[in-house]
């Protein structure tokens, strides 16, 4: 097995297992089992290409402290930025809000919120995505064309839980299909600049370290903005 050969199983996975996964299983069972199911059969690739190829031609060499900590910070002072912009401004708090994060218990809340996003959802896709399949499209592609086409794999990545978000907003069929298409482009813009990192600074840890400060910072507004208290506690005239 080569890094070329491990391209294909690759791009399948980003391309279309999240994505039936998340419109095969009944709404009632995809917050706990879709991210199970994707995540778990990521490891499983992730396992194999390090015993395999070496953890460090995939990216998991050791972190540098320095690069994780100041871009970590850097990244939760920019995202508490936008989030507090957006709760102020009415038109935007709605775009926010995620109706499925105001209806968790406050425990429920934190472990999503600590474990799983971190956990479960960042350091498996940075090193699926920033990792092994970086690894394997390196080898084959020039450097541009392997940091744009990994980036495109991750947008079409979030096929799938954009279709949810917008499922659990009760958009309308066009406004679902706007948001999804907004999700998957904003998402391979960030793709690429975790990419980018990636090449930078010669490991996944640092992608993880901006990633994880985006989805946690932004699951806690989504909570907030979907409060029935948030909404009278920041409303402008």
């Amino acid at each position: 097995m080569s890094l070329i050969t491990t391209a294909i199983p690759l791009i399948a996975y980003a391309v279309g297992f999240q994505t039936l996964v998340y419109l095969l299983l009944p709404i009632r069972f995809r917050p706990t089992w879709a991210p199970l199911a994707t995540s778990s059969v990521g490891t499983a690739l992730v396992v194999v290409a390090a015993l395999w190829f070496g953890p460090t031609t995939i990216g998991l060499a050791g972190p540098d402290g320095g690069l994780l900590a100041s871009w970590g910070s850097a990244t939760l002072v920019a995202m508490c930025t936008v989030g507090v912009v957006m709760m102020r401004r009415p038109q935007l708090r709605g775009h926010l809000a995620d109706p499925r994060m105001g209806t968790m218990s406050s425990r429920t809340a934190a472990a999503h919120i600590l474990v799983r996003i971190p956990l479960i959802t960042v350091v498996i896709e940075e090193a699926v995505f920033r990792g092994v399949l970086h690894a394997a499209l390196i080898a084959l592609y020039p450097e541009p064309l392997a940091l744009w086409g990994g980036a495109v794999l991750f947008g079409l990545w979030h096929i799938g839980p954009g279709l949810d978000q917008a499922n659990a907003n009760d958009r309308r069929s066009m406004a679902r299909l706007l948001h999804v298409a907004i999700t998957v482009v904003a998402t391979t813009a960030a793709g690429a600049f975790l990419v980018w990192l990636r090449i930078e600074t010669g490991s996944i840890w640092v992608p993880v370290a901006v990633h994880a400060g985006v989805n946690m910072t932004l699951a806690v507004f989504a909570r907030w903005a979907a409060l029935p208290a948030a909404k009278p506690a920041l409303a402008v005239d």
